[in-house]
């Protein structure tokens, strides 16, 4: 009896949320991961259900990065880089975000 109304509550558009594939695997690349822009963007990828990986590089600070991001409860995975380290930084990785750049000098206002 409990078999029956419990399919009658599955709508067909419920039911579509039922899902035999695997979820797809996303691996993200942060290059730039130490700066003021890297460390907030690598923030938010790691709360991001779609981003499974997530590979943190800079020249400076990457693996302390890496580790402060890590501990936000999510299912994905933080792995922080070197500056020696590009080619592991990037290997398997299908999006490359770039958030370094050239600091500004003083005296500059834009």
């Amino acid at each position: 009896m409990f078999a029956r109304t419990a399919a009658k509550t599955l709508t067909p558009s419920a039911a579509r949320l039922f899902s035999s594939s695997s979820a797809r695997q996303t691996k993200v690349a942060v290059l730039g991961a130490g700066g003021g822009i890297g460390q907030p963007l690598s923030l938010l990828l790691k709360n991001d259900p779609l981003v499974t990986s997530l590979s943190l590089y800079d020249i400076r600070g990457a693996p302390g990065v890496a580790a402060d991001v890590s501990h936000v409860d999510s299912a994905s995975e933080v792995n922080g880089y070197a500056a020696d380290q590009l080619d592991q930084a990037l290997e398997g990785v299908e999006v490359v975000v770039i958030p370094a750049g050239v600091p500004r000098k003083p005296g500059v206002s834009i």
